[in-house]
């Protein structure tokens, strides 16, 4: 789906702007043509108008300033007095013969019924217009004819000039504009196809992490429904303890329907904004609660808990109940997922997984130690972070790291700080710092 909106927006952005790339430059090259076409016929009227003052003024010419004007402007002029030609022969050769070229203007000129061998009827000057004509030898010329009348009778100027290389280069330029528009087309759309990328971007994040949210999701949710198994499976097999097992179930499907709303609220856009309600919680009652629940699927997993409580009586600590148990719910869900991997202790001796709690002064801080394989310390400061994983091949074991963000936005929502360390011997320590209530 994401590869289709992709190239649908590279089409989109491209296609527009290259037919809009395509017409300008159109419209330029045909700019260009009809610019340098209107200088040439420019250039070759103020040779027209040059000559002809020259012609009405001047009885003699000089074969230099003639052979120096062919050359300068690639002409070909021919200057006839009374149906006879001036005894010059040109500075240069074009391709096709002089006088063939001059024969050829002439009959042109014929056809908008300028005759040279003939004195015209009025003293007016006559002048054809600026035509193109082909040469035997793909040569091509800008040629003109002016006859004019004189006191002994009558003159004829024949100018012809060459734009031979100005018709080569027009196929040239096209070929010039044709590339630059390819070149134009091909940039614009790999242009297209990056800011496509970029426009879908967070549509594809967005996508992923939906996904893995799902799967995440899924995943957290299976802890507390791996509790109530155990003490479902505990409860018939010991029907001694259905009670203390059925109180147990309630509990945790009480946390199931809490993980659910923390899942929610984690997606929502400034969970940072939302605080939990906080009040005076008895942290020992709770750390109790939590063993108890968790010590059924510790067994089942040939995991030792241990809960470490020091002997005098913990302070009460500010944050909310619910919050608290959620984020030592996930800790150990870590600790018994990972912790007890590879586990540094003998071989022959059972894993174990600690909860411990430290005073310092009105400060409590409880603890929940592995001694698995630990976690780098470059990638302690990232495992906080939303589907963050230390050890890419979880995924095979369908670990999202979810929990930790979890946890960590519960504990900026109760003002409480949550760090890891490395456990002394190996292994990780979560733990959570309260102040106590005052």
């Amino acid at each position: 789906m994401i590869r289709k909106l992709r190239r649908h927006l590279t089409l989109l952005f491209a296609i527009p702007t290259s037919l809009i790339l395509s017409l300008i430059l159109c419209v330029l090259f045909f700019w260009q043509l009809s610019q340098t076409r209107n200088e040439q016929t420019i250039s070759m009227q103020n040779q027209i108008l040059n000559l002809t003052y020259q012609l009405e003024g001047t009885y003699f010419f000089s074969d230099d300033w003639l052979a120096s004007l062919e050359h300068d402007h690639r002409l070909i002029i021919h200057i006839e007095e009374n149906n006879v030609p001036l005894f010059f022969s040109g500075s240069w050769e074009p391709r096709t013969n002089r006088d063939t070229l001059v024969n050829m203007a002439k009959e042109m000129a014929l056809t908008e019924h300028i005759d040279t061998s003939i004195r015209p009827f009025s003293s007016t000057l006559q002048k054809s217009s600026i035509f193109t004509l082909q040469g035997e030898k793909h040569d091509t010329y800008q040629a003109a004819v002016v006859v004019m009348s004189t006191e002994s009778g009558f003159r004829s100027l024949t100018l012809l000039s060459d734009i031979t290389e100005l018709k080569r280069q027009e196929p040239l330029r096209f070929l010039l504009f044709l590339l630059l528009e390819i070149c134009g087309i091909l940039a614009l759309f790999l242009v297209s196809r990056f800011v496509s990328a970029r426009a879908v971007a967070p549509v594809a994040e967005y996508h992923q992490k939906q996904t893995d949210f799902i799967a995440a999701a899924s995943h957290e949710l299976r802890s507390p429904l791996a509790v109530i198994q155990n003490c479902a499976a505990t409860s018939l097999s010991m029907p001694g303890q259905s009670e203390r097992m059925n109180r147990l179930i309630l509990s945790e499907c009480s946390r199931s329907g809490n993980l659910i709303r923390n899942l929610l609220w984690l997606t929502s856009a400034n969970p940072k904004k939302t605080k939990l309600a906080k009040e005076r919680v008895e942290i020992d009652l709770l750390l109790l609660k939590i063993f108890e629940a968790y010590e059924p699927l510790c067994n089942a997993k040939n995991i030792r808990l241990k809960l470490m409580l020091p002997d005098e009586l913990l302070p009460d600590v500010n944050g909310n109940a619910q919050g608290i148990h959620q984020i030592l719910s996930i800790f150990l869900d870590n600790a018994i997922t990972y912790g007890c991997a590879g586990n540094h202790a003998a071989a022959t001796a059972k894993p174990f997984v600690e909860i411990r709690v430290k005073t310092s002064g009105r400060k409590l801080a409880v603890c929940v130690c592995d001694h698995g394989p630990g976690i780098p310390d470059e990638q302690k400061a990232l495992i906080f972070d939303r589907f963050y994983q230390s050890d890419a091949s979880r995924k095979n074991k369908e670990h999202f790291g979810l929990g930790l963000s979890i946890a960590q936005s519960l504990a900026e929502q109760m003002d409480v700080k949550i760090e890891v360390t490395d456990t002394k011997g190996g292994g990780c320590t979560f733990r959570v710092l309260f102040p106590a209530a005052v």
